[in-house]
């Protein structure tokens, strides 16, 4: 792995299951690595510390329920998969990277809370313009490009993102929590985001305006890049795997649960990051007596943590849905991360865990991102023979920048 990809030559990584467990645990290691992306993450849920996190953390938690989940997965992502999907089934051509941001962005809108149609294909691509270009300015300790520039390209797309979108959204929010507090409406009937959640609190957590629209885009560019990036990795696993277990890739076009186990383990190999930058507030020693200067530069190389033989075997840098999962482990590894920091979103995103003992219960909720997936499979997506995936030079970071597939001619 790079060394800027492994915060330099002096930084201490972590290579190890259970060193990157314990770190991640740990309450005297700070989240280090957005710091280069303050332009756009500056105060977010994700690099909060201590007292100000937990607080912040408690008012989110609200939102980020099963039953809120469940909303989202059953109500919302089919009509936005419905509309997103049926232009690139009638072409018969898509681009799976832009495919995956095109539902991704849809969702996760409703999410943060910016009105969005995804029916409306301009407005959906104007999304996308925003969100590519905050998520270059979050992940910019990774970016192959000019610091400065993308910092610049950052603060003037929030601007355009304010005039354009963000500031009417807000503005509707007020206005039904004005009607709530006025007792013109039900608590039921307001919008369920993080728009809504934060306005509503903003005096508790002594919040300004700014921070409340940092978070929405932190919600918006996140979720969206995140789930795109699952959704490309978890099929184009799947596509490699097909050339020896054909049958692998058939069942995860009509088995939804098989599709989800499919997303674990394409998640495990290919996390959101592949590495976790951290800062010890204090020197401390880990179990195996590993030494964390205070102020050092920690890293969790989670693409070598998730393939540990210890934990996952001799295979475990195979893409395997059938593994079993160790004792004590995910079937994510810790892509989500764990400790106070573990994603927020992560049974949105991965759904919940599905158990060795049977079939999943009828609630069970399967993830955005095996939803996706199933979809496009059973629409018959396939990689495009004559135009191969390309990685994206502009990050250090193992990302897809285009992935052609083509579907079948409808049947008359």
């Amino acid at each position: 792995m790079q060394s800027t990809l492994t915060g330099g030559a002096d930084a201490i990584v972590l290579t190890g299951w259970r060193q990157a467990r314990e770190a991640y645990r740990s309450k005297d290691l700070r989240q280090a690595m957005y710091d280069e992306g303050a332009v756009i993450m500056k105060d977010c849920l994700l690099v909060l510390h201590g007292e100000a996190h937990r607080r912040r953390r408690r008012v989110e938690n609200r939102l980020f329920r099963r039953e809120t989940f469940a909303h989202w997965e059953r109500h919302v992502l089919g009509d936005t998969l419905e509309a997103v999907l049926a232009p690139d089934v009638a072409a018969g051509r898509a681009d799976l990277r832009a495919l995956g941001y095109r539902a991704a962005i849809s969702l996760t809108a409703t999410i943060a809370g910016v009105d969005h149609d995804p029916a409306n294909t301009e407005h959906t691509s104007r999304l996308e313009d925003v969100v590519r270009t905050f998520s270059a300015g979050a992940t910019l300790a990774h970016s192959t490009r000019d610091p400065d520039e993308v910092r610049a390209e950052v603060r003037a797309q929030l601007e355009a993102f304010r005039s354009e979108m963000l500031s009417a959204s807000l503005d509707r929010r007020r206005a039904l929590l004005q009607r709530l507090a006025d007792g013109e409406m039900a608590e039921d009937d307001l919008p369920r985001d993080v728009a809504t959640l934060l306005l509503r609190h903003q005096q508790a957590l002594e919040i300004p305006l700014e921070v409340v629209e940092r978070e929405i885009c932190f919600y918006l560019q996140a979720g969206a890049h995140s789930t795109a990036d699952a959704y490309t990795h978890a099929l184009d696993e799947l596509f490699r795997r097909a050339e020896s277990h054909p049958e692998d890739l058939a069942r995860a076009a009509d088995d939804l649960a098989f599709a989800q186990r499919c997303v674990h383990e394409s998640l495990r190999l290919n996390p959101a990051s592949p590495v976790a930058w951290r800062e010890p507030l204090r020197t401390l020693s880990l179990r195996d007596g590993t030494v964390l200067p205070r102020g050092s530069r920690v890293v969790i190389d989670l693409a070598t943590v998730n393939r540990d033989p210890e934990v996952w075997g001799s295979d475990a840098g195979v893409f395997d849905p059938h593994r079993a999962v160790p004792e004590g482990a995910n079937a994510w590894g810790l892509s989500f991360g764990a400790g106070a920091h573990a994603c927020i979103g992560a049974e949105l995103d991965g759904g919940m865990e599905i158990l060795d003992d049977g079939p999943p219960d009828d609630d069970h909720l399967h993830g955005t991102v095996a939803v996706m997936v199933t979809a496009t499979l059973a629409a018959g997506g396939r990689p495009d023979p004559d135009d191969p995936p390309v990685q994206d030079p502009n990050t250090k970071r193992p990302h897809f920048s285009s992935y052609p597939i083509v579907f079948p001619e409808p049947q008359e």
